[in-house]
């Protein structure tokens, strides 16, 4: 079942669900008595700048539309009753940062006054550079953001510190002129209730933890609809998934250590665009990126463009069952374009990934690649096409315990096959292992395949393959992997003398895909 029709199955569902609701309704009284029940309100109550929303759906039965109309709504936090819908109309802003006004100036610093709470504990591992990425806190000048530090001393131009005993926020930039803002709220929507909507809102400037969204459906939700909103600048995930979440068509971009992630069970995330996350500087080898999901079940990702994230464009992690990851496009991001580790039963098909996965820390599929699976088992790597990333498709096999069945997370019954891999430099397929303690077998006998697959090399001699421990030419790794010399077809063909380049390549097929959700050509 594709997922249009899926979708098309659940609305048709949830209509069918309601009809039946008002049908009951009608059978045991009025329709007016039926609404006051608070089962399902049917009205919209139209929102102004200034008020306070959480108030008003307090006030509001659950069911209720809240049209939000333009303008900026800020330091707003909601927990929607179930069935809620807030809808944004054209220009509708809803903000966790509150305005810095009153500033006085010390030495080389300026001065004002936060109303913050310092925790006694803050998740997350920060790159040596951005020490400072685990406190929630942002500083915006006109939007743009300044850099944190650890301590008053470091202050400097482009940089702040927050001082939580006193709430002094000290700026080393001349703040008067400017639109001064620190996030404070810890989300925007959150809460338990089912079937919520929220739809054609900007949503910025909260401050998330690490691991918590600004748009956060995993503290119980069911069946939310996130449809068309613009997320950023929020320091932790810009939309966390939770049961049946249903993300379409959203500008995620910017944000403090996420586009997208979380868990939950039947989550479908399609025609996003997911963008220049992990601006707080977490580590990427912890959890930072474009998208990221945990122990999810049943997850669809599919025609998203991921891109220029520090860290993985999609990556799947701590025992997600049934991933398929399909007809996406991955260009600029860091470590892997599609990354699954310690999952399983696992479907990576027909994406289109570029210039991708480079990591500053090295190369080698050690490092990342286009398409990188890390001890996980029945993984299906099939119709993509990987253009000149640091490595094209590679598996690592190393020590990372026992899933929750007791049994070692292993790298088994990986079939890559039927996919257009171009390599100019670095490792175009293999497998690596890490740690003492591994024989052969993960080559031999784990049913790890890596053929038919079309390889266009820049240097078909040179060793483009890593294979029984070391690296292999062309030839090498298919009279290994096959069990015969390498012959002349279409398995091999040497790197095209052409002007159409894989950049040209991949504008023709961005602005085929992308045209459908009329989204910008990357």
């Amino acid at each position: 079942m594709n997922s249009k029709t899926r979708t098309l199955r659940r609305i048709t569902l949830r209509g069918a669900f309601y009809v039946a609701l008002l049908a009951l309704a009608n059978a045991f009284g009025s329709f007016d008595m039926w609404q006051s029940s608070n089962c399902w309100a049917q009205q919209t109550v139209t929102v102004y700048p200034g008020q306070n929303l959480q108030t008003l759906v307090n006030q509001n039965p659950p069911g209720t539309t809240f049209s939000l109309t333009p303008g900026t709504y800020r330091l707003q936090s909601v927990q929607p009753q179930n069935y809620d819908s807030f809808v944004g109309q054209a220009g509708a802003l809803v903000s966790g940062a509150a305005l810095l006004t009153n500033f006085t100036q010390s030495g080389s610093y300026w001065v004002a006054q936060a109303q913050v709470t310092q925790q006694a504990s803050y998740p997350g591992q920060c790159n040596s550079s951005t020490p400072a990425c685990i406190y929630p806190e942002d500083l915006f000048f006109n939007s743009s953001l300044k850099q944190r530090v650890t301590s008053l001393s470091a202050v400097g131009p482009g940089t702040w510190y927050l001082d939580y005993s006193t709430g002094n926020v000290y700026m080393g930039d001349d703040p008067n002129g400017n639109n001064v803002e620190i996030s404070l709220l810890p989300y925007a929507f959150s809460g338990g209730a089912t079937s919520v909507t929220i739809s054609n809102l900007i949503i910025e400037k909260y401050a998330c933890l690490a691991m918590t969204g600004a748009i956060d459906g995993s503290n119980g939700s069911n069946y939310w609809s996130v449809i068309g909103n613009e997320v950023r600048y929020n320091h932790g995930t810009g939309i966390r998934t939770g049961n049946g979440m249903y993300v379409d068509g959203n500008n995620v971009h910017n944000n403090g250590q996420l586009g997208v992630g979380g868990g939950g069970t039947s989550v479908l995330v399609q025609n996003n665009q997911i963008y220049y996350n992990n601006y707080s500087g977490y580590s990427y080898y912890w959890e930072a990126g474009g998208a990221k999901f945990g122990s999810v079940q049943d997850l669809t990702f599919e025609y998203n463009s991921s891109y220029g994230n520090y860290g993985p464009g999609f990556w799947i992690d701590i025992n997600s069952q049934n991933v398929n990851c399909n007809g996406n496009q991955f260009t600029g991001n860091i470590e892997a374009g599609v990354l699954s580790e310690i999952s399983n039963n696992v479907t990576i098909s027909s994406n289109y990934i570029w210039d991708d996965a480079s990591n500053p820390d090295g190369t080698g599929i050690w490092y990342g690649a286009g398409i990188l699976i890390v001890d996980s088992t029945n993984v299906s790597v099939y119709f993509n096409t990987v253009t000149n990333c640091m490595d094209g498709i590679g598996g690592i096999l190393v020590s990372r315990g026992n899933g929750p069945n007791g049994t070692p997370y292993t790298l088994q019954s990986v079939n890559v096959n039927s996919n257009w891999v171009t390599q100019n430099t670095g490792m175009a397929a293999g497998i690596v292992i890490e740690g003492s303690g591994y024989d052969n077998s993960v080559y031999t006998s784990w049913n790890n395949q890596f053929q038919p697959n079309t390889w266009i090399l820049g240097n078909p001699s040179t060793t483009y393959f890593y294979w029984m421990g070391y690296p292999m030419t062309l030839s090498e790794f298919y009279s290994a992997v096959v069990g015969e010399a390498v012959t002349t077809g279409s398995t091999l063909t040497p790197f095209p003398n052409t002007s159409v380049t894989p950049r040209n390549m991949s504008s023709k097929r961005a602005s085929r895909t992308l045209a459908l959700r009329d989204s910008p050509v990357i």
